[in-house]
């Protein structure tokens, strides 16, 4: 039997709570912290001020960096390509492209630029490209543990783990990819409940899933293994509407990837495919690509079992730095999966997703850099939804347990786990390391590496 909904306070007080950390941290960030981002806002600035993909422009701009009333190169990258004589972004343009549209509005209506007025415009747009967005996910995130969540505590706490206890809630402070295509995973996985749990055959839910796992795809390029899971559930509830609906919309939103990648680089190949090759290894008037002699975490070198450990629970483990995620590992438990909760089947599916994913990058052993200088091994962020959905029915067996002691006991570790879990999550927004002056910042390295690297433990440097 499932408890009552929750009430309004709570629910839209953690969805508030959650809104109101990233909108402040957004507002508290400084722009452009990271080669990560600025290879992302040079294509907006070059797009919609000079109608070109190429980046030399912005990328050699000498301007007054107003924190520190110094001049620099504020907006130059290593995330970037030499092309046909030019350089461009190393990153998909489709994402780009539409930011350089928003951006054209918003300077439009202000008058603002990103040269002249950086702070500023750029976090107009990031309340408008992750933050709004983030937030309408955090509401449908809630209607889906309403319906399929039974106990008070399992949605109190999952939402509570969505608002402030993931590490997409630093990256909602930066131009990146990885919050997108996590927010469109939400929109998905909702979607397909609607269709496969709830048994909703309206049209709009297989339009919303194709759109959006197109969408995560085209953003987080292993999200494509999410098109063929959410394809295939959908395809064994209703074959025609999958057709009809679902896949012309995943089609739609590809041949959006491809066109723009096109009239960026000639070609269907995108620039980040080329990593190794002479389009990033180049040496120009002086100036020579990082990547022909990375530093730090970037030269890689771990052997397969260290870097395994270390993106599990070493010092970008996903389960060291975001314990409560190891609720979602009973999953397996026979008491588990005797509860018959509608959300087993798609822990079941998070689960093959993620060892794809994991196993994906296992492969690329001549780039174990764990996702460079992040806070996050942050090519496994666009999971985080599933992983909160996976949540669910561990918890709701706790809350079945007829014995009130282990029952609160089960719920106090998983309360611990994630209260260590938000520490992970806010450290980045309120604390950087003396090496990245300004907060807040996603691109530095976690707590727990520095901790590892004080004792000796590891040495990147």
């Amino acid at each position: 039997m499932s408890d009552p909904p929750l009430s309004p306070r709570i629910r839209w007080g953690l969805i508030g709570l959650g809104s109101l950390v990233a909108a402040v941290a957004i507002g508290n960030a400084e722009s452009c912290l990271s080669a990560n981002d600025r290879s992302r806002w040079a294509t907006v600035w070059s797009l919609a001020e000079r109608g070109t993909y190429q980046i030399d422009e912005i990328d050699s701009l000498v301007v007054l960096h107003k924190p520190s009333g110094k001049r620099r190169l504020r907006f130059r990258t290593i995330d970037k390509v030499r092309h046909d004589g030019h350089f461009y972004s190393s990153k998909p343009p489709l994402f780009p492209t539409l930011v350089a549209g928003v951006y054209t509005l918003v300077g439009g209506i202000t008058g603002w630029n990103l040269i002249d007025n950086t702070e500023t415009i750029s976090r107009a747009i990031l309340l408008l490209v992750n933050w709004l967005p983030w937030t309408i996910a955090l509401v449908v995130l809630a209607g889906v543990l309403e319906r399929h969540a039974r106990h008070q505590s399992t949605r109190i706490l999952v939402l509570a783990t969505a608002s402030v206890g993931t590490l997409l809630l630093p990256f909602l402070v930066a131009l990146n990819n990885h919050t997108i295509a996590a927010t469109a995973v939400v929109f998905v996985a909702a979607a397909v409940l609607r269709v496969t749990v709830e048994h909703d055959h309206c049209p709009r839910h297989f339009i919303f899933a194709g759109l959006f796992s197109g969408w995560a795809a085209a953003n987080d390029l292993p999200a494509a293994s999410l098109i063929v899971v959410a394809g295939w559930l959908l395809l064994q509830t209703d074959r025609r509407r999958t057709l009809m609906f679902f896949l012309p919309c995943v089609v739609l939103v590809l041949a959006a990837f491809v066109t723009t990648n096109v009239i960026a680089t000639g070609g269907w190949k995108p620039f980040y495919a080329y990593y190794g090759t002479e389009k990033y290894l180049w040496t120009v008037d002086g100036q020579q690509s990082y990547w022909l002699n990375p530093q730090g975490i970037d030269k890689g070198g771990d052997s397969m079992p260290v870097y395994l450990v270390h993106c599990l629970v070493g010092h970008h483990g996903i389960f060291s730095l975001s314990p409560i995620f190891l609720a979602g590992l009973l999953s397996v438990s026979r008491r588990v999966r005797r509860s018959e909760s509608p959300l087993l089947g798609l822990a079941g599916w998070t689960g093959f997703l993620s060892v794809v994913v994991l196993g994906f990058y296992l492969t690329r052993t001549q780039n174990y850099n764990y996702g460079g200088l992040t806070c996050a091994l942050r090519w496994a962020l666009w999971l985080v939804p599933l992983w909160l959905l996976a949540l669910v029915p561990p918890l709701d067996a706790c809350g079945d347990l007829d014995q009130r002691q282990p029952r609160l006991r089960m719920l106090a570790i998983s309360w611990a786990l994630l209260a260590l879990s938000v520490i992970s999550a806010v450290l980045p927004l309120i604390h950087t390391w003396r090496e990245y002056p300004g907060a807040p910042n996603p691109f530095q390295a976690p707590w727990l590496y520095r901790l590892m690297e004080d004792w000796g433990w590891i040495a990147y440097r």
